[in-house]
């Protein structure tokens, strides 16, 4: 199979099972696999980080200095997005609720908007891995679909009580994640032609996966507290051991 048919299986894929298996969750199971569901995410995108993600970046760059500047600048520009350009984090289901309720349907809209841009970029992600070797591009959509998973539950959730029912909700995050797909094609045709922007793009990556790992998703961890500390670094490993098991072996040249 070409690789540009590996793209748009693999960031179909990505799209649609997050987005399908966030609906389960949400309409479903939200309280019991939630939290279980985090440390998995957290796990996974960490091992993909340091043990893909990171060494192909540096492998494909003469100085390594110039990875470790994109990696600070993305981590920075990230902070910078989700203090001043993203919408209100609401501190619980609750809280995100009622918010949505008092826009009078508004925040649906926006939650959309940017889950579109949003899935665009990581289609370009996925497509910049997949141009490297298609195992690399595969565990990198799998990486993106654990990540997506809790962001989508919390999305549904708003669509829900902004007035969507579950099925104008299911639709329409499908459409607006189908997006990965434009991304994942353009980021092909664009990387092949500029491809020195590879590393560039793995760092990126890797500083997108670590950002969200450890202010997004560790925080949620510990406002269980101590008792479940050994049930989330079990989930954790899991992550870890998922992401081996995905490619095969850690990475090695």
């Amino acid at each position: 199979m070409s690789i540009v048919l590996q793209i748009i299986l693999a960031t179909t894929i990505s799209s649609a099972l997050s987005i399908v298996l966030a609906g389960l969750i949400s309409f479903r199971f939200l309280d019991r696999y939630m939290s279980k569901m985090l440390c998995l995410s957290a796990g996974l995108l960490l091992a993909v980080s340091f043990t893909h993600l990171l060494p192909e970046a540096f492998e494909h760059h003469e100085d390594a200095t110039y990875i470790g500047w994109t990696l600070l600048v993305s981590v920075l520009i990230l902070f910078g997005i989700e203090q001043f350009f993203s919408h209100h984090e609401a501190e619980n289901v609750s809280q995100m609720i009622e918010e949505s309720r008092k826009s009078e349907g508004r925040g649906g809209q926006a939650i959309l908007l940017g889950d579109a841009f949003h899935n665009l970029t990581d289609g370009v992600l996925i497509a910049s891995a997949f141009m490297v070797t298609p195992s690399l591009g595969w565990i990198t959509a799998l990486a993106i679909m654990a990540h997506e998973i809790p962001q989508e539950v919390g999305d549904f959730m708003v669509l829900l009580h902004s007035g969507f029912s579950k099925g104008r909700a299911l639709f329409y995050n499908l459409l607006s994640g189908f997006t990965s797909v434009i991304g994942g094609i353009l980021g092909y045709f664009l990387l092949d032609k500029v491809s020195w922007l590879i590393p560039y793009a793995f760092a990126v990556a890797a500083a997108s996966f670590i950002y969200i790992a450890l202010s997004d998703l560790m925080p949620e961890m510990i406002k269980k507290g101590r008792a479940a500390f050994f049930t989330q670094m079990l989930f954790i490993v899991l992550g870890v051991l998922l992401a081996i098991v995905a490619t095969g072996s850690l990475h090695t040249h």
